[in-house]
């Protein structure tokens, strides 16, 4: 029984002395660090950027950045807010937030002089005002927090700068403006920023015409998109056209100045009404000029009317003769009566309205001698006979002549 319990011990003695053997042996003085298994899942972090620890073991972190408008243009000013968020488990002091400069942007102010305590779990936002200049391009200004027990939080906060503005062009506009007619005018615009435009109204301006409407608000114009105004524009003499184009990008108003050159002159598509075909009598002093009237031209025209000038005394029945409308290419016909003196020229007025309602005159002129026509007319009689007429009557009496005098000598 001891043999037994002998052996026992010594296999018991050879497996604590290899065990031994396998495990390495620590310097004087090192010790193990305490191993601190997760209790719960890890969790994401909710931000890319990478959080600073301070040396009392608090996090600071960049939660967003948002700037109002998005894109600046040069000269305009934006709102810049930085969320930070403390991630630890006891608050941190921060003594001073900063935003520094950077390239073509400029920070209007500097608030945070002194800040104070965020709490664990909290965030604090902090707003700047900052302005852009020129070149365009992105800028970074560094945002900073100075905490005293650590060496705090300092981000570049990239910012956009574009000047680049609204586009606008003619999608419709007459080939020359006439005085005194409403011609249509349609502007397109397009918003070609990577940022939204609001407020966006278009206003004529110049001297000389009058407008309808007045002006057009579009509003919103989203990035990418594109929106028309329309305007009907009748100008006089001497006008001068234009229109302004006014914006805003965020808080900042701008004004694109928008030329439109000014021809004058009539129409290649106007109504052109011609008269021919006059047949003039006389009858008690009262001369009955009858012809017709055509539409040469590429509009219509309304409410024509014909009457004498005003050197002709109108008579009736027919003082002045109302036509109506007439289509391109359409005629029709015309009876006038009046008192003139004999032999000479006779003044005749054409009025129409075009299809907006603007009034026009044409002049033409007829002649007082008796039956005097135009094209298709007939000669008057008081003209000397042609002699074609006289050698075909001579002719004519010849060949009687001849017929009587053989029937006598049969």
């Amino acid at each position: 029984m001891r043999s037994v319990l002998l052996l026992v011990s010594l296999v018991a003695m050879a497996l604590v002395a290899g065990a031994g053997a396998s495990i390495p042996t620590l310097p004087d003085g090192f010790t193990l660090p305490p191993t601190n298994l997760p209790t719960t899942d890890p969790v994401a972090p909710t931000s890319s950027v990478a959080p600073i620890v301070t040396a009392s073991g608090n996090q600071l972190q960049l939660v967003s950045t948002q700037l109002v408008p998005s894109v600046l243009m040069r000269g305009d000013r934006g709102t810049l807010v930085i969320e930070v968020a403390n991630t630890g488990t006891a608050p941190v002091r921060i003594s001073q937030a900063t935003l520094t400069a950077d390239g073509a942007v400029t920070v209007e102010d500097d608030p945070y002089r002194t800040v104070g305590l965020i709490g664990a779990g909290n965030r604090m936002s902090f707003t700047y005002s900052v302005r852009a200049g020129s070149p365009d391009g992105i800028a970074y200004p560094v945002f900073s927090l100075m905490v005293p027990d650590g060496r705090g939080l300092r981000v570049p906060v990239p910012i956009r700068v574009d000047s680049t503005g609204p586009v606008v062009s003619f999608i419709e506009r007459p080939d020359v403006f006439t005085p005194g007619r409403s011609d249509l005018v349609v502007l397109s615009i397009g918003n070609p920023r990577q940022s939204t435009l609001n407020g966006v109204m278009v206003t004529p301006r110049g001297t000389g015409f009058t407008t309808k409407p007045s002006s057009v608000f579009i509003g919103e114009l989203p990035r990418n998109g594109q929106s028309r105004a329309g305007f009907n524009l009748t100008p006089d003499e001497n006008a001068t056209l234009g229109f302004d184009l006014v914006y805003y990008n965020g808080q900042n108003r701008h004004v694109l100045p928008i030329a439109l050159p000014v021809e004058y002159g009539k129409s290649k598509q106007r109504a052109e009404l011609l008269l021919s075909n006059f047949v003039l009598e006389q009858t008690g002093g009262v001369y009955r000029l009858t012809g017709d009237i055509n539409n040469a031209g590429l509009r219509p025209a309304r409410s024509v009317v014909i009457a004498p000038g005003p050197e002709v005394e109108p008579a009736d029945p027919y003082p002045r003769y109302v036509i109506g409308s007439l289509e391109p290419d359409d005629f029709a016909s015309f009876e006038l009566n009046f008192r003139a003196a004999d032999g000479g020229p006779v003044p005749l007025v054409i009025s129409y309205k075009d299809e907006n309602g603007d009034a026009f005159e044409e002049h033409a002129r007829a002649t007082t001698q008796i039956n005097q026509t135009g094209r298709g007319g007939s000669a008057s009689p008081g003209e000397p006979v042609p002699l074609a007429w006289i050698v075909l009557g001579l002719v004519l009496v010849a060949g009687v002549g001849y017929l009587i005098v053989r029937s006598w000598r049969q």
